[in-house]
């Protein structure tokens, strides 16, 4: 009898990549939504803890920050200071950077996050897992390599936040006592703007979608005319934002593709590119092109004996019949 399509000629069934295979690497899967909160406030705390290190750093972020200018005047790099005037010798421009900045990055991703939870539930424990590590390694350098933005270390910028006074930051229980004042590298609002970007790109499919990369270049301007970061803090940003991503799908794509090999082996109806072989004298059954292709030699121009490994030794059925002929 021939051998039923989904199984192979001995009758076993098929690996399959799973579930578990698919969430391989450092993703872990969709959670509950109180879990997913929780996994928030998590992060969250883990900023505050890294804000409480601040007294004791503010001498090496200082340190840091010029080692960073340093580095940029030798690469000519030095573009903060020319946007930083350009935007605060207009108001209405100044305004808008001032509270772009301190709005839209803690607007922004949590939407994009909850988006993704309702509608694309699929992407999400990968997407949300990259944008934990992003943020997680973020917090590591804060704590490990303070840095003081440009707006403190570099003469001559202007402080757009508090000469404009957004959202209170001229006073000293304004909105900026509750950021890491000096946690400039990498810079942390490119790095959610980039991931809120890529996951727009990732999981649709509309030919509008790359336009999602512009939420990421404003938000580059904005944190350098503002003088909140070094443009080395930017390609941090994008740095950890890019690992983040990559950690969490490379990997387990990979691990999947490769158990789901057997499976193709396995399940797939192949074609033989070359002529079929005659049924054999006295069968006594019409020969299908999936049996003819089952029962094709090496050589014989069939996908199984292609050279991959499918099919090839011949299972005991396949020896039966091949001695036959």
């Amino acid at each position: 009898m021939a051998a039923r399509r989904g199984e192979s000629p001995a009758g076993a069934r098929p690996v399959t990549a799973t579930a578990a295979a698919q969430q391989a690497g450092l993703a872990w899967p969709r959670l509950p939504a109180t879990a997913e909160l929780a996994t928030i406030g998590a992060g969250y705390a883990a900023y505050a803890l890294v804000r409480l290190a601040i007294p004791a750093g503010r001498h090496a972020a200082f340190g840091h920050a010029a080692q960073l200018w340093q580095a940029e005047q030798r690469m000519r790099l030095t573009i903060e200071p020319y946007l930083n005037h350009l935007t605060a010798a207009r108001p209405w421009l100044a305004d808008a950077a001032g509270y772009y900045y301190g709005l839209p990055h803690f607007l922004i991703t949590p939407l994009v996050l909850a988006w993704l939870y309702l509608r694309r539930p699929a992407a999400f424990g990968r997407l949300r897992s990259a944008l934990v590590l992003a943020t997680a390694a973020a917090n590591v350098a804060f704590w490990a390599w303070p840095t003081a933005p440009p707006r403190f270390s570099v003469p001559g910028m202007t402080d757009i936040l508090v000469t404009r006074d957004i959202l209170g930051a001229a006073h000293p229980q304004g909105a900026t006592r509750l950021a890491n004042l000096y946690a400039a590298m990498p810079s942390l609002h490119v790095a959610w703007a980039a991931w809120c970007a890529a996951a727009v790109v990732i999981t649709t499919r509309s030919r509008w979608r790359h336009l999602a990369w512009f939420y990421p270049a404003a938000t580059t301007f904005v944190v350098l005319a503002s003088a909140n970061h070094f443009v080395l803090d930017v390609a941090g940003g994008l740095a950890v934002a890019g690992l983040g991503i990559l950690a969490t799908s490379r990997p387990s794509r990979l691990l999947a593709r490769l158990l789901a090999r057997p499976a193709a082996c396995g399940t797939a109806t192949p074609r033989a590119s070359g002529p079929h072989p005659a049924p054999a004298p006295g069968d006594g059954r019409p020969v299908t092109a999936p049996a003819r292709d089952r029962e094709a030699t090496p050589g014989g121009g069939g996908r199984w004996a292609s050279g991959t490994g499918c099919g090839w030794p011949p299972q005991p059925g396949h020896t039966r019949r091949l001695s036959a002929r």
